[in-house]
């Protein structure tokens, strides 16, 4: 479960990367990137094959949902997070209060959902994905998404709460 917000979050990456699969990848993915091209955390999603993307989102979902055995796998998405918005800020170090921690893994969540129903072809991007809490996640919908519109509503709304 998300830490609340009086709670203090002690991050023990391991050396070797060990169980921090998806804070790996986007250091990885942030160190091959072009020289003087901006962030946005949707490149990084777009980055991943569709396993990867599938188990970010069920992560982060029961991270949401208050699974008492995910441990080191939080840690993972708290990095990813505080890397995702160092990028997407350019800078070497961010800060945000800890009550928005459960906010951000939420949009990760919801964003990762997006990325899944972008590739089957039900919506686009109207500009980047961000993880700010106050970015302009525009998209649009295909006409065949209308037609999905309960399986997609369903997904959204099981990544939100």
């Amino acid at each position: 479960m998300i830490p609340h917000a009086t709670d203090t979050i002690e991050i023990r990456a391991s050396l070797d990367g060990a169980g921090l699969r998806f804070s790996s990848n986007l250091m990885s993915f942030l160190a091959n990137r072009k020289k003087g091209y901006s962030f946005h955390l949707g490149d990084w999603l777009q980055s991943l094959d569709e396993d990867t993307l599938g188990h970010l989102q069920q992560l982060a979902e029961t991270a949401l949902h208050g699974a008492p055995a995910i441990g080191t796998a939080l840690e993972d998405l708290v990095l990813v997070v505080i890397h995702a918005l160092a990028a997407e800020r350019g800078a070497e170090k961010i800060a945000f209060g800890e009550e928005q921690l459960g906010r951000h893994v939420e949009l990760l969540c919801m964003l990762a959902t997006l990325e899944r129903l972008r590739r089957r072809g039900l919506l686009a991007y109207a500009n980047v994905m961000s993880l700010e809490l106050d970015a302009d996640n525009a998209i649009v919908l295909s006409p065949e998404a209308f037609e999905q519109e309960g399986d997609i509503r369903r997904q959204m709304l099981r990544g939100l709460h």
